[in-house]
């Protein structure tokens, strides 16, 4: 019984993740983007005075927080 909550926790997790970084892209302002291919970039975001880096790689994602204090207009 435990390993059953252990996927599932571990599902929802991951599923939490990818919308957190879903979000971030949708609803941020992007200030500078690289693209590598037609389906790979990288994006620097604001969004709630805050910069994310985010990889884009086709449907996967990975944003992280970045330690800068810049405002953005």
């Amino acid at each position: 019984m435990k390993l059953i909550y252990i996927i599932l926790f571990s599902y929802i997790y991951i599923i939490n993740i990818a919308l957190a970084d879903l979000n971030i892209i949708n609803k941020g302002k992007i200030i500078k983007s690289k693209p590598y291919s037609t389906n790979e970039a990288t994006l620097i975001i604001s969004k709630s005075n805050k910069i994310y880096i985010c990889s884009v790689s086709g449907n996967l994602t990975q944003c992280i927080l970045s330690n800068e204090k810049r405002n953005f207009n």
